[in-house]
């Protein structure tokens, strides 16, 4: 059981790390579009990165009303992705940053929902807390 525990701490680890760099890709994309920096822009994107890092954080620690809002914030990036898909009219190059962002959302939502390593891992979080 201790090795299904570890495996759940890693992958929700490597989840965590990964979408977070997503939202760094999110924030260098969408600043290096323009010309000049828009410095209202980059402290809300800033803002929704440390407030990703923080529900990540309680998340990891075991809190239940985190997971479901991970798995909500999860869903409606997929389908802001997939949206962004079909509506973009552009070359392929442009549109693998997008599918990312799937395959990296839908991992989430199954790990945090279905996954028996992270279930075991979750419930060793709550017993220690």
């Amino acid at each position: 059981m201790d090795q299904l525990i570890e495996i759940g701490r890693k992958r929700t680890i490597l989840i965590s790390i990964s979408i977070i760099l997503l939202s760094f890709w999110s924030i260098y994309f969408e600043q290096t579009s323009n010309s000049e920096i828009d410095y209202a822009k980059l402290v809300r994107q800033i803002i929704r990165l440390i407030l990703t890092a923080g529900l990540l954080y309680l998340v990891y620690i075991g809190k239940n009303w985190a997971r479901i809002l991970m798995i909500i914030f999860s869903t409606l990036a997929i389908l802001l992705s997939i949206g962004a898909l079909i509506g973009l009219n552009v070359d392929l190059m442009f549109k693998i940053p997008f599918l990312t962002m799937i395959l990296v959302y839908t991992l989430t939502i199954y790990h945090f929902s279905f996954a028996k390593s992270f279930k075991a891992f979750w419930n060793s979080q709550k017993i220690n807390n």
